[in-house]
């Protein structure tokens, strides 16, 4: 229930800074919104690459989409693995 919640949590904090870019907030709002999308990007990214380059063409046959999730759900993506294990 926690992980979903934090899913879910990640999956409006996403909408929040990409609605920015469509309609910007005003101006203080407007710079915290870009420095935190550049962050949740740059740090979601890594993530995504590490998991990426770690796995084999089998595996990445197997779930075409995991790195995506990984990218959207962060470390709650990574955790919801364990539970399933």
């Amino acid at each position: 229930m926690f992980i979903f919640i934090g899913k879910v949590l990640y999956s409006f904090i996403w909408l929040f800074l990409l609605f920015n870019l469509i309609h910007p907030y005003p101006k203080p709002a407007n710079v915290v919104a870009n420095v935190g999308l550049i962050a949740f990007a740059v740090t979601h990214g890594l993530q995504a690459f590490m998991l990426n380059s770690t796995m084999t063409n089998q595996e990445k046959q197997q779930d075409k989409f995991k790195v995506l999730r990984l990218f959207l759900f962060g470390i709650f993506e990574s955790l919801s693995w364990k539970d399933k294990k």
